[in-house]
């Protein structure tokens, strides 16, 4: 008897601690990100492509670790004045930790190409903000750079 309630006592901790990693409906938000993209001279640069870069991570098996690499998951172009606008964009992260606390950092990470000048990529926390208050993770904030590309040497 002794031996089946403690075994039911782990069964029942087991799954409460499993509901602390699992929770469905956590909304992850990607920043705003709407700029002006110019050359050396101050001159807008129409037609120039702007990605925003997220990351994905999955696990090697063969070797036992987790891998992560840089994805576009969405690209606009400049109007003619140079301006852009990645819309904010939010997906939902199904498996976290309990240690998303309700303070975050965002980050804009992005890269901008255009043929005849050199790629533009964003170092880490060169665009960053703390969440605003009254919202979630990084929902309504935005980030609006002013981006000179130089010309490509080639």
């Amino acid at each position: 008897m002794k031996k089946r309630m403690i075994k039911t006592t782990l069964i029942i901790l087991g799954i409460l601690i499993l509901g602390l990693f699992i929770h469905p409906q956590k909304v992850i938000y990607e920043a705003k990100i709407s700029g002006k993209v110019v050359d050396e001279n101050g001159i807008p640069i129409q037609n120039a492509t702007i990605s925003r870069m997220e990351e994905k991570s999955r696990k090697n098996k063969k070797q036992g670790y987790i891998e992560y690499t840089k994805y576009k998951s969405q690209s606009v172009k400049t109007n003619e004045n140079g301006d852009f606008v990645l819309e904010q964009k939010s997906r939902t992260d199904w498996f976290h930790n309990p240690f998303n606390l309700p303070f975050v950092w965002c980050y804009a990470d992005f890269e901008i190409s255009k043929t005849g000048y050199k790629t533009y990529k964003t170092e880490f926390g060169e665009f960053k903000s703390y969440r605003k208050e009254n919202s979630y993770a990084c929902e309504n904030i935005e980030f609006t750079p002013r981006i000179t590309l130089k010309k490509s040497s080639r």
